[in-house]
């Protein structure tokens, strides 16, 4: 992940973090929240923007460079599907406060 996109998650987490605090939904969830929505936001975009596109683009001759790219997919699909399951034990507070 490039320095643009740690200052994005960053940036992203903060905002997330006052819109928490709004809601009135504890500090220990808020961080896992912020920061796993965060970045799967950043990994997501990147992934819609420049992977996905990269390969659409990639000409079959190029077989060594789609085979690395398709590599690259499915780390940037695991690394994705790891912020997900770990934003799910902490997702229940964020409904909580339109509940209570």
């Amino acid at each position: 992940m490039g320095d643009s996109e740690t200052s994005e998650i960053v940036k992203l987490q903060e905002l997330l973090l006052g819109r928490f605090e709004e809601l009135g939904i504890g500090a220990k969830a808020t961080n896992n929240l912020a920061r796993q929505l965060a970045h799967i936001a950043v990994l997501g975009r990147r992934f819609g923007e420049n992977t996905l596109p990269l390969f659409l683009s990639l000409q079959t001759e190029h077989a060594h460079a789609l085979f690395e790219l398709v590599n690259a997919m499915k780390r940037d699909l695991d690394e994705l599907r790891d912020a997900i399951q770990d934003l799910e034990s902490d997702f229940p507070a964020l409904t909580k406060a339109f509940i209570e």
